[in-house]
């Protein structure tokens, strides 16, 4: 659904906290897809999750490059709506801070650059 369309947010968008949206509740981080990427590594034998962990990749990409090209801003977090509707389109957090780059390292480290 658009309301958490991105995916990995830092709660369930079932969340009775999740429609607030706040400074933890309910956006996407770098250091939680980082972090679960490397859960996933772990268990690269079973296929579903080598699948899941190439879609959460594919995924983090686009939404860091989402920001990238139409602001050209890395975001300290990221809002789970498509159209990051309830932050004007925008960065949730900071608009350049390094722990956002970490929603396209790991496609990086995914395709062997890293």
């Amino acid at each position: 659904t658009d309301s958490c369309y991105w995916g990995l947010p830092s709660i369930q968008a079932s969340d009775p906290a999740y429609p607030q949206l706040g400074y933890w509740r309910g956006f996407v981080w770098g250091p939680m897809a980082q972090l679960t990427y490397w859960a996933l590594q772990e268990y690269d034998h079973v296929p579903v999750v080598r699948a899941g962990r190439r879609a959460l990749c594919r995924q983090m990409r686009a939404l860091l490059l989402s920001q990238w090209r139409q602001h050209r801003h890395v975001c300290e977090n990221f809002n789970p709506h498509r159209t990051a509707d309830t932050s004007g389109g925008d960065c949730t957090g900071d608009k350049f801070y390094h722990w956002g780059a970490l929603t396209g390292l790991i496609g990086l480290i995914e395709e062997g650059f890293y």
